[in-house]
């Protein structure tokens, strides 16, 4: 491709007016891109979250798109993006970026839309969750990050949008102490890829495609998001110490991280991690389910399947 036909690709910005203002990203935009690109602008709404006008400006002509929002307007947007070869940059201004931070992105908006313009590709995994509700009917959601039923679903359902505009990730405490109580009561069928299914009862399951959770926090011991992999942990605390000794392996692998000593870890039973490519679960009793920090209502089932270097981030 010569030159002159690269400069005349087109870059769309889709944005969330109330997270940044469209005057901030326009500066940058006009620092780093290429004066003869053209820029197309699609602001998120409620109702649609961008997602009908940005179908309308992905054009043959466009080659990198800007994702201005939080987590979950990163996973739609990529969904739409898997498999195109669309590169896509990440401009992180929501609450807990966690796809941002597992990559090492930069979190400040001139530093991110630079790189955007300016870095190198890197191809990431995509996961799919296709959710059975009660009806029967079927719905598939993309996400970069994690997804779940349990502590993280009912942490986020319970937690307020305007509390997390106000304090970012420290609204979720509130959250992750109310769903702390319940016990086990999560009745779970899980097959991974070609095995023998398995019943489980537990509190929380989630499935990862990134390992940590906001601060550097381990979740996964090895996940990484480029190895074709979904990493699987199913927590069945019994009682108070139970998520004691969970909440000590997670502080332990965090240590040993930082001083670069491995992910051995501390034992801790009431964690079983596993990984496959796709994973089926069906439940008892409909559950909460949560893509990327947005919860999607009661299912019945999920078959979650990993897209294996499906999107094209610059960074």
């Amino acid at each position: 491709m010569t030159s002159e036909k690269l400069f005349h690709r087109t870059a769309v910005v889709v944005y969330n007016p109330t997270k940044i203002r469209a005057a901030v990203l326009e500066r940058f935009v006009e620092l780093y891109a290429d004066p003869r690109r053209e820029i197309c602008w699609v602001p998120t709404t409620k109702e649609d979250t961008a997602l009908a006008g940005f179908a309308t400006a992905l054009t043959e002509d466009v080659d990198v798109v800007l994702v201005a929002g939080g987590d979950g307007t990163v996973r739609r947007i990529a969904h739409v993006l898997a498999d195109t070869g669309i590169k896509m940059g990440i401009i992180p201004v929501g609450t807990g970026n966690l796809l941002a931070r597992n990559l090492g992105l930069p979190l400040d908006p001139e530093s991110a839309i630079r790189r955007a313009f300016t870095g190198e590709e890197h191809a990431v995994d995509l996961c799919e969750a296709t959710v059975t509700r009660r009806d029967g009917s079927q719905e598939t959601y993309g996400f970069t990050v994690m997804a779940g039923v349990g502590l993280d679903a009912q942490m986020v359902e319970r937690t307020r949008e305007e509390l997390k505009r106000r304090i970012g990730p420290l609204a979720y405490i509130g959250g992750i102490a109310r769903s702390l109580g319940g016990g086990n009561s999560v009745e779970a069928t899980v097959t991974v890829d070609d095995h023998p299914s398995n019943r489980h009862r537990l509190h929380t399951m989630i499935f990862g495609n990134c390992g940590d959770l906001v601060n550097k926090i381990p979740l996964f011991p090895d996940a990484l998001p480029d190895d074709g992999e979904i990493d699987v942990v199913a927590m069945s605390p019994r009682g108070l110490i139970g998520w004691l000794l969970i909440g000590l392996r997670i502080v332990f692998n965090t240590l040993r991280a930082l001083l670069g000593g491995g992910w051995q870890g501390i034992p801790a039973p009431q964690m079983d991690y596993f990984k496959g490519h796709t994973i089926s679960v069906s439940f008892a009793a409909p559950e909460v389910f949560e893509v990327d920090g947005d919860t999607i209502g009661s299912i019945e089932a999920a078959t979650i399947r990993v897209i294996p270097q499906a999107l094209v981030l610059m960074r």
